[in-house]
């Protein structure tokens, strides 16, 4: 019988295991801390109390200059891969993203010029925030953007997962991970109308600044590396439900090259990497793969994305990692009908191998229980050789 480390190898290197791994990719507070055992402090107080938001107004420069928050996402990249491991699955996608400032109250930013809304789960936690526009009005104002804490990120991502590595990676896989993918780093900072100016009319510009990221995206996957992690999770939404949200031709023109050296450079350090993407990626699966992908994720349902196409068009290049559906069948779905969905994945994309059962997304509604059926699920039809 295969530990999860070889049988998740096994499967980025399309290769059959001794059953199909799991990949958790949960990242909210609290499902985490209920899985550990832990109390969270509800932080959502911070923002809906006003008492508490009144503070926050009057002390977010220190909080942003002590950085506070980074802290706090330090200690909650290691406690949501502790969960993974104590809930039994085989990998994990573990984000790493000390990257949020307080503006005010309800307000954050971001180190790459975002601005986002602060989300408060159910239970009182901090979710992840919400994007709301960019900061950046053109060239000028990112040739002056303060890029320091940008630069400090690979050297702090390092010191995160040293110990997550050292104390968790004989027992699963990391994927380390963090924000944000190409795409949305050139887009979210200026707005999509403006970035949508920027490819057709200042195109050396942006050629520069892309640059920038990938070269940057390359140093991150070199500090993971040094901290021993054995493959990346390279996340960047590119669809909508209806499809890619620019033309193919023009992600291989803008992103193409920059994609293949981050994959290049991954391998070169003797890593795997998956790419993300939300939405409906069809016209991209095959991009993916020349790009150099081992893997792909989220492969939505709810998006249109078929398990057994997608196995016929890159099933033989690229691990299929997902398919889990987070707003029904991780959600409020009964036993009989997760396990059904487990069943009919493995079905559609297990067949030799190359598969992970995973959830397309992280989300706060997501049901404990329901996570353990799908577990459950994988172990009695997910063992080769398989008989679904």
């Amino acid at each position: 019988m295969e530990g999860s480390i070889d049988r998740v190898i096994a499967a980025l290197e399309l290769r059959e295991p001794d059953r199909v791994p799991t990949f958790d990719v949960m990242e909210e507070y609290a499902n985490i801390y209920e899985i550990l055992g832990k109390k969270p402090v509800p932080l959502g107080f911070l923002v809906t109390n006003r008492y508490a938001g009144w503070v926050i107004d009057k002390t977010a420069p220190l909080i942003n200059r002590l950085h506070l928050l980074d802290s706090e996402m330090d200690s909650f990249s290691y406690d949501r891969t502790a969960a993974s491991v104590k809930f039994g699955y085989d990998s994990a996608w573990v984000m790493h993203v000390p990257i949020w400032r307080f503006r005010d109250t309800n307000v954050g930013e971001d180190i790459y010029g975002r601005y986002y809304d602060f989300v408060v789960d159910k239970k009182g936690n901090i979710g992840t925030p919400m994007y709301r526009g960019g900061m950046l009005k053109g060239p000028a104002d990112w040739d002056a953007w303060d890029k320091r804490d940008i630069l400090r990120y690979p050297a702090r991502t390092n010191r995160a997962f040293k110990p997550i590595q050292k104390d968790f990676g004989d027992k699963i896989v990391v994927m380390g991970s963090f924000l944000y993918g190409l795409f949305e780093m050139s887009w979210q900072p200026f707005g999509f109308d403006r970035w949508a100016v920027a490819v057709h009319r200042e195109k050396d510009f942006m050629h520069r600044y892309i640059k920038f990221y990938e070269d940057w995206y390359c140093m991150m996957i070199e500090a993971m590396a040094d901290a021993g992690l054995p493959g990346v999770v390279y996340s960047d939404d590119m669809a909508y439900k209806s499809g890619p949200m620019i033309s193919p031709k023009m992600m291989e023109e803008f992103y193409g090259d920059a994609f293949r050296r981050i994959a290049e450079t991954a391998h070169r350090l003797g890593m795997k990497i998956v790419v993300h993407s939300c939405g409906n990626v069809y016209q991209l699966l095959e991009w993916y793969a020349d790009c150099g992908f081992d893997g792909v994720h989220a492969l939505e349902p709810t998006a249109g994305i078929e398990l057994s196409k997608v196995k016929e068009m890159v099933g033989d290049r690229m691990c299929l990692l997902g398919n889990m559906d987070i707003t029904h069948i991780l959600v409020d779905a009964g036993r009989e009908e997760v396990f059904e969905a487990v069943r009919s994945s493995i079905e559609a994309a297990g067949k030799g191998g190359g598969y992970m059962v995973a959830p397309t997304n992280s989300h706060p509604d997501i049901s404990l229980e329901r996570l353990h059926w799908m577990l459950e699920a994988v172990e009695e039809y997910g063992k080769y050789p398989l008989s679904v």
